[in-house]
């Protein structure tokens, strides 16, 4: 059986991309994807259809087939109403009195399809959205003649919802979340709640700057959104003092502050709404959300978390998407995945599709389609034969050839295989012949590293006789030597540390000041000065350049030291060097 596979055209006011889906092991697979950027006035609406199927006719030489048409809010007419909840025997007939006392033209006059967006089970709000017939029937012809298929066409601002909500349920969050999808003419609110969501369109777009930059500028509008791109992009540096530099901040402030307030307005109303409750997110999603300091200014002023929206959460790519484009994906693609998702893997009720294509269009066209394949079918039936004859004769002659090719590189590499074995023995005595060396000149390196410690630990030592609160100090022993520590790490293994251990010993002159007078004797005065002593020589000691701790300190006043008759004690310390 066939893997089933989506094309997904997203038919947008700046751009048209076109998108190949699959499912596979890791969930949903972009197996191909080209985007043409719409060359028109922006501010134009009739220029869109015949600007849109210019850029379709140079991707429809890489996509054929059937294919699922996503239109801009723009060329939509959508209203939201609430309606009492009813058996979905009943609901369309009541949706549609309901729409016909709200849409602008009579139901007749359009196509028009609806999705249930939240059920309290007492009242249903109803998203509807409608279309005239002219311009899908013109649409749909075009895209025909081009090898494109529609089987659906659907609003653009549904499938945010689709895609953010697959999304949060694959995180498992599931809280009040607004989802704001900023493109080239409007910017698409969607406030997400566990028991349905509700939409809101704002007239401010990326074309919304461009305009502002063509007034301040004086040049055309497309110039202008040209200018806006590259300076976004990087592509061109301005001075600080350029007109152009600071009509694009102008512009970009003035964005930024207008957004911000309509976003405002649109949660005080939400609020209003569902009885206080208020996001706890915001999704930054669509290409304008790529506009610098936006994420951190709707935070300051809306004090709510804003992350940018990543649609691509259980999404891989082919080989074919160049890496230049994967950049842009999430920016890009939310839409489409949505759609995408809707359409390969099965979901509630609440995302049935909407689907703006007569059902009378969808049957013509499917006959037309269908024609030329089974044409085609009937006359490869016929050739089949043909293909396995042909292989066949060939097929010899090109193992012929492949085997002739392997023999040939294989005494090729076994010629290289020769010359690396001399190298490799060649290297082989130069590392035995350097290690030899270096054990050569081991005891050389090693007192090297170590002379200028001592040299700077006899410096240090030798203050003890300017030190008035020790004197009349000298040295017996002055022994510095190097040993290795191991230390056992988490794999056991043992891992060798070079530190030093300097031994020093000597002895140190108590002179007791005994006046007649005192009444402590003269043994007490000499332990409590031997005592000072003893402190004073350990802090200064403690002080050793590269000491990392005292590790042993002995004291004598009898034996080696002779405290009581001759006034003098022997010390020897123990001192751990770690010049790490």
């Amino acid at each position: 059986m066939a893997q089933k596979r989506e094309i997904i055209l997203n038919c947008g006011n700046s751009h048209v991309s076109a998108n190949a889906f699959s499912l596979n092991n890791e969930g949903v697979l972009v197996e191909e994807s080209y985007m043409e950027t719409l060359h028109r006035d922006l501010t134009n609406d009739d220029l869109w259809m015949d600007a849109t199927i210019t850029a379709l006719e140079s991707i429809s030489s890489k996509v054929k087939g059937n294919v699922r048409v996503i239109l801009p809010g723009s060329m939509l007419i959508s209203k939201t109403i609430r309606v009492p909840h009813v058996e979905p025997e009943k609901q369309r007939k009541i949706i549609s009195f309901e729409l016909s006392q709200k849409m602008p033209l009579p139901l007749s006059e359009l196509i028009w399809d609806y999705l249930v967006i939240d059920d309290d089970g007492v009242e249903e709000e109803i998203l509807a959205f409608a279309v005239k017939p002219e311009i899908v029937e013109k649409f749909c012809d075009k895209l025909v003649k081009l090898g494109l298929n529609p089987i659906q066409i659907t609003p653009a601002p549904v499938l945010d919802y689709l895609a953010v909500k697959e999304s949060a349920r694959q995180m498992g969050e599931d809280h009040e979340i607004l989802s704001i999808n900023i493109g080239a003419k409007s910017t698409n609110l969607l406030f997400i709640n566990p028991t349905g969501y509700l939409i809101r369109t704002i007239a401010i777009g990326g074309n919304v700057m461009s305009q502002n930059i063509s007034d301040s500028l004086g040049i055309t509008f497309e110039k202008a959104e040209s200018l806006k791109k590259a300076y976004f992009a990087q592509e061109i540096k301005l001075a600080e003092n350029d007109p152009a530099e600071t009509a694009i901040s102008s512009a970009t402030n003035q964005f930024l502050a207008r957004a911000s307030q309509e976003i405002t307005r649109s949660i005080v109303t939400y609020k209003r709404l569902k009885k206080g409750k208020s996001p706890s997110k915001i999704l930054l999603m669509g290409r304008g959300a790529l506009l610098p300091n936006l994420a951190q200014y709707l935070y300051e002023t809306q004090q709510i978390e804003v992350q940018y929206y990543n649609p691509l959460i259980g999404v891989s790519f082919s080989e074919k998407i160049p890496e230049n484009m994967r950049g842009l994906f999430p920016f890009m693609l939310g839409e489409s995945i949505g759609l995408a998702k809707s359409a390969l893997i099965e979901s509630d009720a609440r995302s049935k599709e909407i689907n703006l294509l007569p059902q009378a269009k969808i049957q013509s066209i499917g006959f037309k389609q269908k024609t030329p394949i089974l044409i085609l079918s009937s006359f490869l039936i016929c050739l089949l034969p043909l293909p396995f004859i042909w292989k066949s004769l060939q097929a010899n002659q090109e193992y012929q050839k492949q085997k002739d090719k392997i023999d040939l590189q294989a005494r090729e590499l076994q010629t290289e295989l020769s010359v690396l074995e001399g190298k490799k023995d060649e290297l082989e005595f130069i590392r035995k012949f350097s290690s030899e060396v270096q054990k050569l000149h081991q005891p050389f390196i090693t007192s090297c590293k170590s002379s200028w410690l001592a040299i700077e630990i006899i410096n240090y030592v030798q203050g003890i006789i300017d030190n008035n609160s020790i004197g009349d100090v000298w040295l017996d022993s002055f022994d510095l030597n190097e040993f290795s520590e191991q230390n056992n790490q988490r794999n056991d293994s043992a891992i060798n540390e070079k530190k030093y251990r300097l031994i020093l010993s000597g002895r140190y002159l108590v002179r007791p000041n005994i006046r007649e007078d005192q009444e402590v004797t003269t043994r007490d005065i000499l332990i409590e000065l031997d005592r000072e002593k003893k402190e004073s020589l350990t802090d200064y000691l403690e002080g050793v350049p590269y000491s990392k701790e005292i590790t042993r300190k002995t004291f004598s006043i009898e034996g080696k030291g002779d405290l009581f008759n001759r006034y003098f004690s022997h010390f020897e310390y123990e001192i751990l060097i770690d010049t790490k």
